[in-house]
């Protein structure tokens, strides 16, 4: 387990959220004026998602060519989600650690996640799959050590 400069194993990031995080996520469609495209990315098919609003105002999804595509569109409308990976510097290495989010991260939570990421002081050793933080911004989500340092 990552020994912290608190002298504690984990550290838990119940710490308040920023000003952005308190905010609700932005609606990703209030730009969104008739219709758009969206990439899906949830296979290697990458087929193109057109979403509009429909004449009653409830989304309407057309070209996904599975079921992935259709959902990757709904998640993209309504709540955007990115994976977090990042390299944060060690006290006792000169290798940077790369570590990983549990899950994907909110995107609205991005930037404030990294800040909190690289704000944490770790120090050797470190074994991949050790648990860095708990409950990032109050999320639930976890920070994982994708490498072992000594």
């Amino acid at each position: 387990m990552a020994r912290l400069a608190t002298g504690s194993s984990r550290l838990r990031c119940n710490m308040e959220k920023s000003n952005t995080a308190d905010k609700k996520s932005p609606d990703a469609t209030a730009s969104l004026d008739i219709s758009t495209s969206i990439t899906c990315t949830g296979c290697p098919m990458g087929c193109q998602v057109t979403v509009s609003r429909g004449p009653d105002g409830n989304w309407q999804f057309s070209g996904a060519q599975c079921p992935r595509g259709d959902r990757h569109a709904r998640q993209e409308i309504t709540n955007p989600v990115r994976p977090l990976t990042t390299l944060i510097p060690i006290r006792g290495s000169q290798t940077p650690l790369s570590v990983k989010t549990s899950e994907p991260v909110p995107k609205a939570l991005l930037w404030d996640m990294i800040t909190l990421i690289h704000r944490l002081d770790l120090a050797c050793p470190i074994h991949i799959g050790d648990i860095l933080a708990e409950n990032l911004l109050g999320t639930g989500i976890t920070l994982i050590a994708t490498r072992n340092l000594k």
